[in-house]
Order: structure tokens, then C-alpha cells, then sequence
């Protein structure tokens, strides 16, 4: 997976100006003069294997990119699930507190030791 980048004041601008300030997602007018917030989002994101360059970066509203996110967190989640599956990454779990698993145990006086 990539690293995003960080970016300039300039290089948002001539992102918003390529793109002629029309949100990538719905495609509607963004109004920054009228106080519309966007941010620059990845069209494709970059745990699809999307490039972290301009090319694939364009304005969007705030709402719209939530909603996005909203949408591809649980796709990523699974996705990432099953490469671990693939992996053959087994899932680890810590025992809970006091339990017998967890290989302490808790007299009723209050001292706690092993078990």
C-alpha cells in the first residue's frame, strides 16, 4: 500500500482547477466562493492499488467523500480479512481477565496469582 502524500496550497489549487471545480463523485459544481467544503479524494483508492499522484486525485464535497468512505470501509475490511484467511494469518485473541484461559486468578482477599 502506498503512503499518502502530503499536499501543497498549490498543488489542491491546480487539483480543484483541473477538475474545474466539479466534485468527482457527483459531479456537481463545487461553490468554494459560497463556503462549500472539499477535500482532494483518491478516485481510486489506494488500497485498490490507486496511485497517490494527481492524476488520480480530484475534488470533492465533504459529504460526498464520507459517504464514500462510508460506503468502501466495510469492502476494505473484508477484503483484508480474506488475504489474512489466504495468508493462512490466524486471528488472535486475548483471553479475557480472570477467565481460566487468561492463567491468573483472583483470590477473594484480593491478591491476584497465578494459577
Amino acid at each position: 500500500m502506498t503512503k499518502r502524500r502530503t499536499l501543497t496550497r498549490v498543488a489542491r489549487t491546480r487539483i480543484f482547477d483541473n477538475a474545474k471545480g466539479t466534485c468527482c463523485l457527483c459531479n456537481f459544481k463545487i461553490d468554494a466562493g459560497r463556503g462549500d467544503k472539499w477535500i482532494v479524494e483518491h478516485i481510486k483508492p489506494l488500497w485498490l492499488g490507486g496511485d497517490d499522484d494527481e492524476r488520480n486525485m480530484g475534488p470533492a464535497h465533504y459529504k460526498c467523500a464520507i459517504e464514500k468512505t462510508r460506503q468502501e470501509a466495510p469492502v476494505k475490511a473484508k477484503s483484508d480479512r480474506v488475504r489474512a484467511n489466504h495468508l493462512g494469518i490466524k486471528k488472535t485473541r486475548n483471553p479475557m481477565p480472570g477467565s481460566k484461559a487468561s492463567g491468573w486468578r483472583k483470590r477473594m482477599d484480593g491478591t491476584v496469582e497465578r494459577r
